[in-house]
Formats: C-alpha cells, structure tokens, sequence
C-alpha cells in the first residue's frame, strides 16, 4: 500500500487470488499514487464483488495509466480445461462491468485497459463501459476483442 517506488507489478495468472485478493488490491490502489501499470491477465478467480472493489480503487486512483484484465473468464474450471478456446462462463457479469465502467467515468489517468477474452462482458456491461467512455476523456486504448458475449445491442452502444 505504501511503497511508492514500485511503478509496475504483474500478478497474470495468479488464479488464488479470489474476491478477497482483489478487495485487498483495491485498497491499495486508493493509497498508491505510483504503481502506474497492472496485469491481471488470467486472474480466474473475480467475481462481481471485486470487479466492484477494483472499480472503487480506480476511482482515488490517479496514478495508473495502464490495467490489463484479459482473460478472466475462466474461473471455476481446472487448469486444462481453462485456455485462450475455454467456453466458460464469465464469473464477472454486467453487474461487475458497469462497476468498472461507474470507476471509468471518474478515472482520469487510465489510457489503456484490456479487456479481451472477457467472455463474461455482454450487452448491458459493454453499453455501460460505453457510457462511462462519453466522460472518460482520458482512455485512448480499450481492447475488447473476442469478447464473445457482446451482441449487437452493446456494439451499438
């Protein structure tokens, strides 16, 4: 939480981290004005619940200019089970998205978040991050590719 030296940290692929684990790693985005780069990528097992703590981090956050969450869909199925082709469902529905979107809306100091083979994004969680990018003015690149959940209403958004 305190250590101001520490500009980047990359926990891809750490899939004990649960709720709690991200609860915790919200807390200390309100605190640390350093760390300007995280990755998430793999992290299986957010639900919701820190999906909504990570958005309430982003929110006093004004550090962070770079967040990957790619690939975080695949939680609950074992390891070989889980890879770039899993079908699994999204543990971070439209309820969670609209929470990071709400954390957009005020986060000035994001430029770049990857949300790719979230699978778990649908219409309602893309229409809501396309409603926190209208006053986000700040993030200049969002990847949301194969993000199979996403139809036609939230690519119209």
């Amino acid at each position: 939480k305190i250590n101001q030296a520490l500009t980047g940290i990359d926990l891809s692929y750490c899939s004990g981290i649960g709720d709690d684990g991200w609860k915790a790693l919200a807390e200390g985005l309100k605190i640390n004005q350093a760390l300007t780069s995280i990755y998430l990528s793999g992290c299986r097992g957010i639900s919701d619940d820190g999906c909504k703590a990570l958005a309430e981090g982003l929110k006093s956050n004004r550090a962070l200019t770079s967040i990957n969450l790619s690939q975080v869909h695949c939680s609950g199925i074992g390891d070989e089970g889980c890879d770039r082709r899993a079908l699994a469902e999204g543990l971070i529905g439209d309820e969670g998205w609209k929470a990071l979107a709400e954390g957009l809306k005020i986060n000035q100091a994001l430029t770049s978040i990857n949300l790719s083979w979230c699978r778990g994004i649908g219409d309602e969680g893309c229409k809501a991050l396309a409603e926190g990018l209208k006053i986000n003015q700040a993030l200049t690149s969002i990847n949301l590719s194969h993000c199979s959940g996403i139809g036609d209403e939230g690519w119209k958004a």
